[in-house]
Formats: structure tokens, sequence, C-alpha cells
């Protein structure tokens, strides 16, 4: 079966400088206008069926590809974004250092984030993460091949991606960068993952 990881695109709270994780922020106009385009390189691809995270921006991007493809679209709420930012989902990111600047200080919120395995107070626990986004995939895997499935679309976060590559496809390189609507192609058989392709991604130090 193949399959097309992608990550959604350009939302509100990229363009308002805002924590996002679990903030349920739309996409902006012009990540609606990315995924349209975008949307024109996926006509081709024999897509049957796109698995999306219940977040509007994965799911507004999801929905835009359903649409044009004219197929169906399956929300999976264990693929949806890590809680990193916990008390500060949603808030911009200059107001957040000054309204929790107590927090900021201590020393085990300095630095967090996913290849540190811990998230900033409130977030979620990265273990339990990681096993709910192996939950979905899972899920989506065995709903594929229960319809016969030859080719899906995944719509997802750059947290999910991170875990998947880390704990599913077994990459032991940090993804530091992914751009709007990055994505992977990959083939799946009897319960293994062959990346062919990446596209918008930039890896960086081994984990």
């Amino acid at each position: 079966m193949r399959i097309y990881l992608i990550r959604h695109s350009e939302s509100v709270d990229d363009i308002e400088d805002c924590y996002g994780g679990i903030a349920d922020f739309d996409l902006s106009e012009n990540g609606r206008n990315k995924v349209i385009e975008y949307s024109k390189n996926i006509e081709d691809l024999d897509i049957e069926k796109i698995y999306c995270s219940p977040y509007k921006r994965a799911y507004q991007t999801a929905q835009i590809f359903s649409d044009n493809l004219n197929v169906d679209l399956e929300v999976i709420d264990d693929i949806r974004e890590l809680n990193s930012y916990g008390i500060l989902s949603g808030v911009n990111k200059s107001r957040a250092k000054e309204i929790f600047s107590y927090v900021f200080k201590q020393e085990k919120y300095k630095n967090t984030g996913y290849y540190l395995g811990t998230t900033f107070l409130g977030g979620e626990d990265i273990s339990e993460f990681d096993n709910r986004v192996q939950n979905g995939i899972n899920s989506i895997i065995k709903d594929s091949k229960n319809l016969n499935l030859n080719c899906i679309a995944i719509v997802t976060h750059g947290g999910v991606y991170r875990s998947i590559f880390k704990n599913i496809f077994n990459v032991n390189k940090k993804l530091e960068k992914m751009e709007d609507l990055a994505t992977t192609s990959l083939d799946y058989d009897n319960g293994k993952f062959n990346i062919l392709e990446t596209k918008g991604i930039e890896f960086g130090e081994k984990i």
C-alpha cells in the first residue's frame, strides 16, 4: 500500500505568533490557498481515502484534498498534535513570556520539546503521546487493509510526524524543520514501512 504522510498547511497561530499544540486554530487564508494549489499535485496519485487529525488546521487541509479528489475523509483522534505547550497553548509568544514569567524561570521549563522528552507545564507526557500515535497509525493500517485500499493519505502535525519517524519508521535523526504541507511518500507491506521520498523536511543531528 502506498501512503502519503502530509503535514497541515499554515494556520492562524503561525501568523499571530502564538503557541499552537492543542490550541485549535483555523488555516490562514494563505494556508488555504497553499492547500488548494498543492491539491493539484496529488490529483494523479490515486489516493482512495484520507485520514486526518481532528484539529482544524489538519482537518481543513484534509477536507480540501477530500473535496478535490472526491474521496472519503476520516478523523483519527489519536493522530492529533502533541500538547507540548500546556498552559501556553493559544497564547501569543511575547505575551506568554510576560504573564508566565515565573514559570519560564523554573529550570525544568527553560528547555522543553519532543526530543528532550519534556513538555511545558500542563503538557502531555511524551511516552503517552508516542503510544497514542502508534495506536492511531495501527488503526489506520487496519482500516485500510479491511477496505482493501491501495493508496491513502494521512494529514497530521509536526509533533506526530516526529513521533512517526522516530518510533515507527525508526529514523535516528531529528526532524529539525518541516515546511507547510511537508510530504513523505512510502510503501507499507506486511508490517514494514519503506520511505520512498521526503519533501519539505530538514534532518538534523542523530537522536
